[in-house]
């Protein structure tokens, strides 16, 4: 039986807003605003340029050369 202290799903209370700093259109930052239209994703070199996924991969213990060999030897075989 579930403790009466977990919650499945977080109330509004709980949720904290993040917002990027920068440029932003109608409060939401501008790379927000260009992929919201759907159907549009950054390039793998946008992901990997992205400073938040740094942080992921160091926290992980993700070196960068061992990514980028991997994303080469599966691009090759799917090539």
């Amino acid at each position: 039986m579930l403790s009466s202290a977990y919650r499945s799903t977080p109330q509004p209370a709980e949720i904290r807003v993040v917002r990027r700093l920068g440029a932003s259109i109608g409060g939401r930052s501008t790379r927000a605003f260009a992929y919201r239209g759907g159907g549009i994703e950054p390039s793998l070199d946008e992901v990997m340029a992205d400073p938040i996924v740094h942080r992921l991969m160091a926290r992980d213990g993700v070196a960068l050369d061992s990514l980028n060999s991997l994303i080469a030897e599966v691009r090759g075989r799917l090539l």
